[in-house]
C-alpha cells in the first residue's frame, strides 16, 4: 500500500541551507531569516477514495 505523504522541494531546501550557512560563516553581522516553502500533498492509496479525495 502506498502512503499519502508531503513532498518538500529537496534541492531548493538544500541550496537555501547552504546559502544561509555560508552567509553565517562569511559575515558575523548577518541577520537570521526564516525561509518557508509550500509543501505538496501527495495523495496515494492510503487515503484515496476513503475520504472522497481523488
Amino acid at each position: 500500500m502506498s502512503l499519502t505523504s508531503v513532498r518538500q522541494p529537496r534541492r531548493l531546501l538544500g541550496a537555501t541551507a547552504a546559502e544561509l550557512l555560508l552567509a553565517e560563516v562569511e559575515d558575523e553581522r548577518h541577520t537570521h531569516r526564516q525561509v518557508v516553502y509550500t509543501p505538496e500533498l501527495v495523495v496515494r492509496d492510503s487515503t484515496r477514495g476513503r475520504y472522497g479525495v481523488r
